[in-house]
């Protein structure tokens, strides 16, 4: 598969399944329990702004919690969704706990 080292097969979070969006909000404070968006299943500050993550090409690397919205999650996931630079985001549009993060 073409840019497998794109495509997250297994990383840490709050349950086992999680299926993202591109138009999934982050969370809107750290270890928020998840209602409905399911980045936030993902999207928590367990290693200072990163999570870990094995790709589909089996390299593992850690990813910033930013950088979720633009791996490609399924075939038709939008990379350039609302909350990626391309899709428009601005620094200021992350909550508040994600802003100092690194950005991708």
């Amino acid at each position: 598969m073409k840019k497998a080292g794109y495509v997250p097969l297994f990383l840490g979070g709050q349950r086992y399944n999680f299926w993202p969006y591109p138009t999934d909000t982050p969370p809107t404070f750290d270890g928020e329990q998840w209602q409905g968006d399911n980045m936030g299943r993902i999207c928590l500050n367990r290693h200072n702004g990163f999570v870990n993550t094995l790709f589909l090409d089996f390299s593992a690397r850690k990813i910033g919690l930013k950088e979720l919205w633009v791996l490609k999650w399924h075939r038709s996931y939008n990379t350039s969704g609302p909350w990626t630079r391309a899709g428009g985001v601005r620094p200021e549009d992350w909550p508040e706990w994600m802003r100092s993060f690194k950005e991708y």
